[in-house]
């Protein structure tokens, strides 16, 4: 009996089944050239039918192509309709704590994604105490990076037992000259978003407790919109060369001012809650330094606007002043640099009352424009406007300084404008002595802890007595003249021997004479100290 025939039907069955379970081999044809050769050759070689293979891995990425598609499907889902978020733009002060405060947390699972800035102020601080050498010498080194979510990344992170996710992105921005406007987005499962709220209120506090005595310094950039220059320490008020009469009435009419009940008393009387000081006296004297303490005292920010500057624009300037915050110090330095015309004083009926309306205050500065010298791009009109125009803005104390108070031009310092002005006196006898005992006094900290500057060059001085020290800055004030030497020129004469009183007091005659003389020939430069 003949088998063979048999054996042949037997092939073709199992070569028939073997074909079902694969993918058909026109298909991979079409979708891999030269498929059959290389299938042939293989199965020859090695044994291995490449069909299969083919067709394992297609079910794997179908199935996976599918459980993404439905885990997309479904993500998309609960994202609309119980994912909740909050966008913060990078022109927020919030924007800068969240990513801050989010670089010292730990995600839900590492993120491939990050990135690397150097903080100079975190790292300074806690190393401060060992940056010195064998020799002494102080050496500030590249501080170790922080690490924040980058752009187009979503990280996941926990707090209070929610999970949320922070996404990063940024887009170009018309107004601000096609630069980048950078915004983070905060996401949390919840058809609200009070998490999220509460959230950034733990952020807040956690930053606040961070920039405890600190003072934000905000300057405008092209395009009419603030950014934080610097967070300096707040200056202690103490440290001001001014009469401390003087101090007080000014903290006392700023605190009345920021007074919440102040606000509504102005509404009711119809009168724009709004309050200028002119800060005036010869260079050094104190003008900025009084302005950037009373930010500290009360807790506000500083908006530094400098009239000189040749890219600010008057639509720029309103556009400043429209995003102030509620509360702050608005601080305009050198008014009298900008050369603004002065004209001539207004006359008793110009002069703004208390209870004068918006519509009289528009027509005073209307009155203002035909009168008005261009300095750069601003001029007093526009200045006049966004200080306290019709649509102005309310409740930020503004701060004008000048060394020539008689330049400026009445319309800007009428009441209403300025409602109190401070003159700046050069060093009186009471300054001189202050500063003395301010420079080699002990503060408490330094009491506490016993730190000093280790100056090795030359002996520290050992005078501590306070007693001792009284009768050395009565002396030191005996030889200097009153109204001579700025507060500044004092206390930069101490710098030089900060740690040596005895040597400040021993040469104080030698440099008072140099100082005088180089005066009366017109010279700025003295000999050397």
């Amino acid at each position: 009996m003949d088998f063979s025939r048999l054996e042949s039907l037997q092939y073709e069955l199992n070569a028939t089944n073997s074909s079902a379970t694969n993918l058909p081999s026109t298909l991979l044809e079409l979708v891999v050239p030269g498929y059959s050769t290389i299938s042939q050759v293989a199965f020859r070689l090695l044994g291995i039918d490449i069909g299969v293979l083919v067709t394992g891995w297609a079910l794997i990425f179908g199935c996976r192509t599918a459980w993404r598609y439905t885990y997309d499907l479904v993500q998309g889902y609960l994202e609309e309709h119980y994912t909740s978020s909050i966008q913060i733009d990078d022109d927020d002060d919030l924007f800068d704590y969240v990513k801050a405060w989010l670089a010292g947390q730990q995600t839900k699972r590492p993120s491939r994604k990050l990135k690397a800035v150097t903080d100079y102020d975190d790292n300074n601080k806690k190393n401060e105490d060992n940056i010195s050498d064998v020799h002494g010498i102080y050496k500030y080194e590249l501080p170790i990076p922080r690490y924040e979510p980058s752009y187009g990344s979503d990280n996941e992170f926990q707090h209070n037992g929610r999970t949320f996710r922070v996404s990063r992105s940024s887009m170009k921005d018309d107004n601000r000259g096609n630069n980048l406007k950078e915004s983070l987005e905060i996401f949390c499962y919840g058809q609200t978003t009070q998490p999220i709220k509460d959230l950034l209120l733990h952020i807040r506090s956690w930053k606040v407790k961070q920039e405890t005595s600190m003072t934000s310094v905000y300057r405008p950039l092209s395009g009419g919109y603030w950014s934080r220059q610097s967070c300096r320490p707040s200056r202690p008020l103490q440290t001001v060369s001014l009469d401390q009469e003087q101090k007080d009435d000014i903290v006392e009419d700023i605190n009345e001012f920021l007074h919440p009940a102040t606000a509504r008393w102005y509404a009711a009387r119809g009168i724009p809650h709004r309050r200028g000081y002119l800060f005036h006296g010869p260079p050094g004297t104190g003008k900025t330094s009084l302005s950037f303490a009373l930010a500290g005292v009360f807790g506000l920010q500083v908006y530094c606007v400098s009239l000189n500057d040749k890219d600010l624009t008057e639509p720029d300037l309103c556009s400043l002043f429209d995003d102030l915050p509620d509360r702050c110090i608005v601080l305009l330095e050198d008014i009298d640099s900008a050369g603004l015309k002065r004209e001539e004083e207004p006359s008793s009926t110009e002069e703004k009352k208390e209870g004068e309306t918006e519509s009289e205050t528009s027509k005073d500065v209307a009155k203002q424009t035909s009168k008005t010298e261009t300095s750069g791009g601003i001029s007093l009109s526009a200045l006049l406007n966004v200080i306290d125009g019709a649509a102005a803005h309310e409740g930020h104390v503004l701060i004008m300084t000048t060394n020539t108070p008689e330049t400026l031009d009445a319309a800007l310092i009428r009441p209403g404008r300025v409602d109190l002005q401070v003159a700046f006196t050069l060093a009186t006898r009471a300054q001189i002595h202050e500063t003395f005992m301010r420079m080699y006094s002990a503060t408490p900290e330094e009491q506490a802890t016993g730190s000093r500057i280790p100056i090795k060059s030359r002996p520290v001085s050992k005078i501590t007595d306070p007693e001792t020290l009284e009768g050395m800055a009565r002396r030191f004030a005996e030889q200097l003249p009153e109204s001579t030497f700025s507060p500044a020129e004092v206390q930069g004469y101490l710098l030089t021997r900060k740690k040596d009183p005895q040597r400040a007091l021993d040469d104080v005659v030698r440099w008072r004479d140099e100082v005088l003389e180089a005066k009366k020939k017109g010279k700025r430069l003295v000999g050397a100290q």
